[in-house]
């Protein structure tokens, strides 16, 4: 995940403090992406520093100061430098893949049960993207739609291709009856 990226895009439709920026990237990324405070404090402030987003402080009475953040002339070409440049390799990761790896030091039955947690895990995950369905199809944009649809599609797919596999742990071995 670019933090980089995504605190410029955020900006780029106004100021912004850093608590909102993760409001707003909890809300509006929630399917594929946790950026935390921890994330985006040191990259308001790396990009600060830079010269591409400038800060303002906000006096409030009984309450702790608010840092506004805003996009600089330099920061707008930065963003726009970011978005076009050359993509980042693909990172592909999985956790329960490399678990996958090592099930030759399991038997079949914690195989399976490893691969009935998986599936419940997703079952899950699906279930609250799929509740936020009508949320997205009301508020997100085209590329918000696609990356919604294409989210919810790669998950049921991998989710099928476990069920697949935990099917194939349950069928008796033909080999043992010969």
């Amino acid at each position: 995940m670019d933090v980089e990226l995504t605190t410029l895009g955020f900006l780029m439709s106004g100021p912004k403090t850093g608590y909102t920026l993760k409001a707003i990237s909890s809300k509006m990324m929630m399917l594929y992406s946790k950026i935390t405070l921890n994330q985006i404090y040191p990259t308001l402030r790396k990009l600060e520093s830079a010269g591409y987003v400038a800060k303002e402080v906000v006096f409030q009475t009984g309450k702790p100061n608010k840092h506004v953040y805003t996009l600089t002339p330099e920061g707008k070409d930065f963003f726009f430098r970011k978005m076009t440049d050359q993509p980042p390799p693909f990172e592909l990761s999985f956790p329960f893949f490399e678990k996958i790896y090592f099930f030759r030091f399991l038997n079949n039955e914690q195989i399976m049960g490893e691969f009935e947690k998986e599936i419940q895990a997703m079952e899950e995950i699906i279930g609250d993207i799929t509740k936020a369905r009508g949320e997205v199809e009301n508020k997100a944009d085209d590329h918000g739609k696609f990356i919604f649809k294409t989210t919810l599609r790669v998950l049921e797919t991998l989710q099928q291709s476990y069920r697949e596999e935990l099917d194939s742990y349950r069928k008796p071995d033909m080999s043992d009856s010969v």
